[in-house]
């Protein structure tokens, strides 16, 4: 494909010169050594919180590695999709605005090429970001309860990669279409919401991309639907993902710069 090699060097060597490339990889690794010691250590933090006594009201069970894991999607599904929605809402219109799109597109480079290198380069780098949080969460896991199931970090991980594929594609989509780093933003996060809220109907969440949000927590905390269940919500969000993106290559095809 014409320029993309050259392309998606640039985008890596921006992240790598950008903070992003540095704070972003730094919170995670913080939320991922924090939550399983906060989940451990969670009867004691409400003793410290509450009034004396009053934390016996809550009858907390035993905590488990589970309950570690679940800090680790919580903290996933919760903070750090906003995150990547708004990395990825101003990855084409501000370049557009400030003339690098015009420049890149001259050297040459096909618009498909500009498209698809900002999406592999949101992608890779969060897919890279999360999956060491998700190895350093299983460690601090481990050492803090002495045990620790592999696949359940790691599958609730991929899970919620699928569902950040679907938000980075509708973002650029939104960020090839206007010129506001708010305003694409603003889509991405109702997109997000959207599928929160479709997956609150089993009959969706069972079989479409509104249950990839429920299907991270339910690997994460050992839990995982059964068969169609599972794979479904996963092979259509992949799907929709590329829909989503085809339609951004298409937008960005067709507008002027």
């Amino acid at each position: 494909m014409n320029g993309a090699s050259a392309l998606l060097r640039l985008r890596v060597r921006e992240i790598r010169s950008t903070l992003r490339g540095w704070v972003l990889p730094a919170a995670i690794i913080v939320f991922a050594v924090s939550g399983p010691l906060m989940a451990l250590y969670a009867s004691n933090i409400l003793a410290w919180a509450l009034p004396a006594g009053q934390v016996n009201i809550f009858n907390l069970p035993d905590p488990t590695p589970f309950d570690a894991y679940g800090q680790w999607t919580s903290t996933l599904s919760e903070i750090m999709v906003f995150v990547v929605i708004v990395l990825a809402a101003g990855a084409i219109n501000s370049e557009m605005r400030s003339g690098v799109a015009a420049s890149l597109l001259v050297k040459p480079a096909s618009r498909t090429a500009y498209v698809l290198t900002h999406w592999m380069a949101q992608f890779g780098f969060v897919a890279l970001v999360s999956m060491m949080g998700a190895a350093a969460t299983w460690v601090v896991t481990r050492i803090a309860f002495g045990q620790a199931p592999l696949g359940a970090v790691f599958a609730s991980t991929g899970a919620w990669l699928v569902l950040v594929a679907v938000l980075v594609s509708a973002s650029l989509l939104a960020s090839s279409a206007i010129d506001a780093v708010a305003g694409a933003a603003g889509v991405g996060i109702g997109v997000y919401f959207l599928l929160a809220l479709l997956g609150a109907i089993p009959m969706l969440a069972r079989y479409t991309p509104a249950g990839l949000i429920s299907i991270t927590g339910a690997l994460g905390a050992g839990t995982p639907p059964d068969g169609l269940a599972l794979w479904l919500p996963l092979v259509t969000g992949a799907a929709l993902a590329a829909i989503l993106l085809a339609l951004a290559i298409t937008r960005f095809r067709h507008r002027e710069l």
